[in-house]
């Protein structure tokens, strides 16, 4: 399998075991929880009512969920440190799937399913929805990147790599969880924290030579969601991703998966393949209002326990429609369309 969650093509490979491949997708259903909970998507967090089990339920789901950014970041550095070329046609290909999904979304939410929607204001949404999708932009970025930083971590000793992180985790994580932003005002979404997680993952694979104990991975994790709910109770920056208990949760994750002994199992794989594109039709801002509200009857469930229920069927059934929007384009397009556009970009960045 060389598809990744941002780079790779509908291929299979035997050989590769399938741990990483099921967290990629334990790791999109936790974004799509996330978007469940967005005010702004699914309504839970800007709906939900204090003290309520509602309020309680949305607070964990998001403290257990918020680490799944930072995990397909390790996942990067993991597999990638030791590149020292790479080829600028797979940026070419996360661009167009972004502004393939971003448009064709947004004009079949405005005249298909809500022709109400079809205003100038939504038409400028649009276009910004289909070309600048944050994620892909700072992925795009790192990705770039990869070989020159991959130049210092072929070089760099143990000790001072240790260093290095010491002062990155101090500065970029510790001090604007317990002190002010001045040193990450970002709340972790742009390409300083990427770098870091980059580099945290390289440093696991490059220099950990003993695999942690799974289960004391997975209790870190929770021990260390249940820490960020119970500061989200109280301030706002709990779910930021570079809190340093996000962090030290989406470290525990991926040291539990890469734990995990898991044969090829072409079924996970060939889900796993998916996980891009099921992002960027997730986060789509006009037509996944109608997936969690329309659909899924979000909005009714605000004030409801039932929400525990709503909220797994609505995960669950929009990732198997997102699977199968993607599996359709792919059939359809992918041979006409994207390869051919994709072949065109011959561009290496490459750093001996």
């Amino acid at each position: 399998m060389k598809r990744r969650f941002l780079i790779g093509k509908h291929k299979r490979n035997e050989n590769r075991q399938s741990n990483i491949e099921l967290l990629r997708i334990v790791l999109i259903l936790m974004i799509i929880m996330l978007h469940y909970n967005n005010g702004a998507m699914g309504g839970a967090l800007a709906n939900i009512h204090n003290g309520t089990f509602p309020y309680y339920f949305v607070h964990f789901t998001e403290s257990l969920s918020s680490v799944a950014v930072n995990v397909f970041i390790l996942i990067t550095g993991y597999f990638s440190y030791n590149k020292n070329k790479i080829f600028i046609s797979k940026i070419a290909r996360l661009v167009l799937l972004m502004i393939f999904w971003g448009l064709s979304l947004s004009l079949f939410t405005m005249l298909v399913l809500n022709p109400a929607l079809f205003t100038i204001h939504n038409c400028l949404k649009m276009v910004k929805i289909a070309i600048s999708q944050w994620f892909v932009i700072i992925y795009g970025i790192l990705y770039l990147l990869i070989p020159y930083i991959n130049t210092v971590i072929r070089v760099i000793s143990k000790k001072n790599y240790q260093k290095l992180l010491i002062i990155a985790i101090f500065f970029f994580y510790i001090w604007p969880t317990f002190y002010t932003s001045t040193t990450s005002n970002d709340a972790g979404y742009g390409i300083v924290n990427f770098v870091c997680l980059y580099l945290i993952g390289a440093y696991i694979r490059k220099f950990q030579t003993a695999k942690i104990a799974k289960w004391k991975s997975f209790c870190v994790y929770v021990v260390l969601s249940g820490i960020t709910m119970v500061f989200s109770l109280y301030f706002e920056n709990a779910w930021n991703y570079n809190s340093i208990f996000v962090l030290g949760g989406a470290v525990a994750l991926f040291e539990f998966f890469i734990s995990l002994n898991i044969k090829y199992n072409p079924l996970i794989n060939t889900l796993a393949s998916f996980t891009f594109s099921v992002y960027l039709i997730n986060v789509n801002g006009l037509f996944n209002k109608f997936l969690y509200q329309g659909l899924f009857r979000s909005n009714e469930y605000w004030q409801s326990p039932m929400i525990i229920f709503n909220s797994i069927i609505a995960m669950i059934g929009i990732y198997v429609i997102c699977i199968c929007l993607e599996f359709l384009r792919s059939i359809l397009l992918d041979k006409k369309i994207f390869k051919p556009l994709t072949k065109k970009v011959k561009g290496t960045i490459e750093v001996q």
